[in-house]
């Protein structure tokens, strides 16, 4: 089913949630007060009766839903084996498409949803919801418009205490935040990688470090973890003329500092001189919110898509090339280990 090329108001767009859990059910309550939900699904006939009663929504169940006359789009908010799955039927039956992350566990899965969404042209989208924090978008407009002069690092760490999931592990289930952000500032293919997982508690990874270096010369490096004492959200841009960090756990009105450190070289000597943070104004909002509603208005516009599908893929393809990257480590150290 091919999607039309009428436009709507944002307004007039139905949307309707699968999956009622933790996170589908602030999707469900963000797009209640947006007047946009128009009906919500879930296998468990409790949690979808209770959901139903306290937001005053049509229930379905997750096949019919999709097959419904309610809703021009779909989100999905479920365990993420089964987004492939799901995804699929939503992009066949002519709905639009918000995938929560990762939106697959591997490559063809993802790359099959992908194919499909170009395949009906519908809106397809997967869940990076950090790319619409307002901070992340004033770091993200300082580095394209050169304010921090050419980009030569980027590091992250985002550090917390749970929460612990069967079938990911931590860095499938955080690092796709930073990664989102990564790619969205630093074009260009990953030229390599040097993963390391380490499990403490369990047979899944707990911490997780990644370093990649992408083909124009700019290297990352990224760090999560569920097992951290205390929680830290950062991440910093170093530019050859100026520095940021975008720190989450600060008050709005320091989110986003700027750092003009003086360095230079004489004769072979490296100096440095510190400078203040400069503090950039970030308007405050809810990313979740704004995720949504760039959702909603694509759908009624049909205007550029940011964290498309495609977009969700390019992560993919970075968690799997790290995996690869540690397996063929781990096999060469099992031979060194037999010679």
């Amino acid at each position: 089913m091919a999607p039309s090329n009428a436009k709507f108001a944002p307004g007039q767009i139905r949307i309707g949630v699968i999956g009622c859990g933790g996170w589908g059910s602030n999707h469900i309550r963000t797009l209640k007060a947006m007047g946009n939900l128009a009906a919500i699904a879930d296998h468990n006939s409790e949690t979808l009766a209770r959901m139903t009663a306290e937001f005053d929504v049509p229930g379905y169940s997750p096949d019919d839903l999709i097959n419904s006359d309610a809703v021009d789009g779909i989100v999905l908010a479920l365990p993420p084996e089964f987004h492939v799955q799901f995804a699929l039927m939503v992009l066949a039956a002519g709905k639009h498409l918000l995938v929560e992350k990762p939106m697959a566990l591997d490559l063809a899965g993802a790359q099959a949803i992908v194919d499909k969404a170009h395949e009906t042209g519908l809106v397809a989208v997967t869940g990076h919801i950090l790319r619409f924090h307002a901070g992340f978008e004033a770091l993200e407009s300082l580095v394209k418009s050169g304010g921090l002069g050419a980009v030569k690092y980027v590091y992250s760490s985002r550090l917390g205490l749970g929460k612990f999931f069967q079938k990911t592990d931590a860095f499938w289930d955080i690092a796709p935040h930073d990664l989102s952000l990564l790619l969205a500032l630093v074009e260009g293919e990953v030229k390599q990688v040097q993963y390391i997982g380490t499990e403490i508690i369990s047979d899944a990874t707990d911490f997780a470090h990644l370093n990649a270096e992408f083909a124009s010369g700019v290297r990352s490096h990224t760090f999560v973890s569920r097992l951290a004492p205390d929680r830290e959200r950062k991440f910093t841009v170093i530019g050859d003329k100026a520095m940021a960090v975008l720190d989450d756990l600060q008050p709005w009105d320091k989110k986003l500092a700027v750092y003009r450190h003086k360095i230079s070289a004489v004769e072979g000597a490296i100096s440095a001189v510190s400078a203040e943070a400069e503090y950039v104004k970030v308007t405050e909002n809810m990313p979740l919110e704004a995720e949504l509603q760039h959702f909603v208005n694509a759908i009624a516009t049909g205007k550029p898509l940011k964290s498309s599908v495609d977009e969700g893929l390019r992560v993919l393809k970075l968690l799997v090339q790290a995996e690869e990257q540690a397996e063929r480590s781990r096999g060469l150290e099992k031979r060194l280990g037999h010679a």
